[in-house]
C-alpha cells in the first residue's frame, strides 16, 4: 500500500516520496541531489553530511581509527523510510556492520589520505569496496534522520495525517549536538512501526555521480585509446586496410567495473578523475 492510498492524498501534490509501505522501494537518497537543492532543508542536511564525513576523515588522518569505528558502528539500516532494501536484507549488511570496516581499511592504507585521494563522501562512493547506493543512502539517512523526522511532522500537519507516539529503535545522529541520541516522538505509523517521509528532491533510482558512470564514460574510453596507442596490444585488431578495432568486451573483462579497478585508475589518472568529478559536482 502506497502512502497516497493509505492517507487519501493526491500523489502528484505530495512533496515527499510516495513509497509502498509494505515492500522495498528501489530508490536511494543521493547526496548530490541534496547538494543541488535550494531549500533550507537541503542546505541544512547537506551541511550535516559534510560535517559528519569531514569529521570521520579528520579522525582517520590522525589515525584515530578506533573512534572512527565507534562512530560508524552506530549506522544501521533505517527501515522507517522504506527506501532501498530496508525491508529485505538479503542484499547485505548495513554500512555500520560491513561498509564501515571497509572504509577504515581504505583510509588506513598508507598515502590514501595524505595524497588527497579521499576528500569527501563522493570519493568514498567511488573507492570504498562493498559500498553502493543502498549503504550510502542508509548512512545519509542516519546523519539527517532528525531533520527527516521534523520534515515528516510538518508534512503530517499539512496533510492532516494522524501520528502516534513512537520510540525509534536505533540511535540517531544529532547534528546540532554532534552526538548520538535516542528519539521518542510522534510520527505516522503502520502497525505501530514508524514511517519517515523523504523529499522527492532527495532521491533517485541511481546516483548522478557513481563509479559505474566513471567506468562507462571515462575509464573504458581512455583505456581503449591507450590500447590503440600501444605498440602491441592483445585488445587491438589490425585490419589490412589500416583500420584498427579495440576488443571492448575483452578489455572490460580484463578491467571489470569493480572498486579495485576504479581505485587503480584514480591512482594512475588522478587529474582525469578530478576533472570528471568537478564536471558533475558543481
Amino acid at each position: 500500500m502506497k502512502i497516497s492510498l493509505k492517507y487519501s492524498i493526491p500523489a502528484v501534490k505530495m512533496d515527499f516520496v510516495n513509497v509502498n509501505l509494505t515492500k522495498d522501494n528501489k530508490i536511494f537518497i543521493d547526496p548530490l541531489k541534496i547538494k543541488r537543492g535550494k531549500t533550507e532543508l537541503h542546505k541544512k542536511c547537506y551541511e550535516a553530511i559534510e560535517y559528519f564525513i569531514n569529521n570521520l576523515l579528520n579522525l582517520a588522518k590522525n589515525k584515530n581509527y578506533g573512534e572512527v569505528l565507534k562512530i560508524i558502528n552506530n549506522f544501521h539500516e533505517r527501515n522507517e523510510t522504506r527506501l532501498g532494501y530496508s525491508l529485505n536484507t538479503i542484499y547485505g549488511k548495513s554500512f555500520g556492520e560491513n561498509g564501515g570496516k571497509d572504509l577504515v581499511r581504505l583510509l588506513s592504507k598508507s598515502g590514501v589520505l595524505e595524497q588527497g585521494m579521499v576528500e569527501d563522501i563522493y570519493d568514498c562512493i567511488m573507492m570504498v569496496p562493498n559500498i553502493g547506493e543502498d549503504k550510502v543512502s542508509d548512512l545519509i539517512t542516519t546523519i539527517i534522520f532528525k531533520d527527516l523526522v521534523k520534515y515528516t511532522q510538518e508534512q503530517c500537519n499539512l496533510w492532516k495525517i494522524p501520528m502516534e507516539k513512537v520510540k525509534i529503535s536505533k540511535l540517531c545522529w544529532d547534528s546540532e549536538n554532534k552526538d548520538w541520541t535516542e528519539i521518542e516522538t510522534e510520527l505516522p505509523a503502520l502497525k505501530h512501526i514508524p514511517i519517515v517521509f523523504v523529499p522527492k528532491s532527495f532521491v533517485g533510482e541511481e546516483y548522478i555521480f557513481s563509479y559505474e558512470r566513471l567506468y562507462r564514460e571515462v575509464i573504458i574510453p581512455l583505456y581503449k585509446e591507450r590500447e590503440k596507442r600501444a605498440k602491441e596490444s592483445k585488445f587491438v585488431v589490425h585490419y589490412k586496410n589500416g583500420t584498427t578495432h579495440v576488443l571492448g568486451n575483452a578489455l572490460r573483462k580484463a578491467y571489470p567495473c569493480t572498486k579495485y579497478v576504479i581505485m587503480d585508475f584514480i591512482k594512475q589518472y588522478d587529474n582525469v578523475y578530478r576533472e570528471f568529478k568537478d564536471s558533475i559536482i558543481e
